[in-house]
């Protein structure tokens, strides 16, 4: 096993035995189904990447919430909004560690997403920025694989002002640029037609049609 995979195991190990346990915690990564919904019932701790099918790595979170839900109550009646304990979710921290090292900066993004504080939700997102891509297409396009292991960190507020900031999560990929040539001659790639197209993504390839 590579460093960088065990470096991988141990920043997932580490979510379960932290003291302060944070307000808002990823669970686990997986990747999305074909119509982006996230499965709540299988994890990934790594993944593989053929940049020649696809740029990017789309990956679903499971976010579990440790905030609780407060009513505001005047007198004896409930006149808060259920709005009113609300996550919004606004800022993600992406950094890189490659092998062989590539130097790729890390970066705050901006997002937008939000759920209700005393409820757990799913968030998906693709994981590499233009500058990832472009030291990883350059690095690979001799046939070269690129071991990386990416951390990230969600930040945000609850409605009444309140930070709210998740664990650190690490991902690996294994990332390669492999032409890809459908089986059978004078076949070709089938278009992308489903939202949450996986190709390229853990080996999976595009079906093949005639043109």
């Amino acid at each position: 096993m590579k460093p960088i995979y065990l470096a991988a195991l141990l920043a997932f190990g580490t979510v379960s035995c932290v003291d302060n346990i944070p307000k808002l915690q990823l669970l686990w990564a997986t990747p999305p189904e074909e119509d982006c919904t996230v499965p709540e019932d299988r994890s990934l701790l790594s993944g593989s990447l053929n940049m020649d099918l696809s740029t990017n790595y789309s990956l679903g979170f499971v976010v579990a919430s440790n905030l609780t839900s407060t009513p505001i109550v005047v007198g004896e009646g409930q006149v808060a909004d259920p709005d009113s304990n609300t996550v919004y979710l606004t800022e993600l921290d992406l950094s890189y560690r490659t092998e062989p090292e590539l130097n790729i900066p890390s970066v705050t993004l901006p997002i937008y997403t939000a759920f209700r504080a005393n409820e757990d939700s799913t968030v998906l997102m693709e994981i590499l920025t233009r500058d990832a891509q472009n030291a990883l297409l350059s690095a690979t396009a001799g046939g070269a694989i690129v071991d990386v292991l990416v951390t990230l960190r969600v930040r945000g507020h609850t409605i009444t002002g309140g930070s709210v900031e998740t664990n650190e999560l690490s991902y690996a990929i294994a990332v390669t640029t492999e032409n890809f040539v459908c089986p059978k001659p004078g076949e070709v790639p089938s278009a992308r037609i489903a939202q949450c197209d996986q190709r390229g993504q853990n080996g999976a390839v595009p079906t093949c049609e005639a043109p």
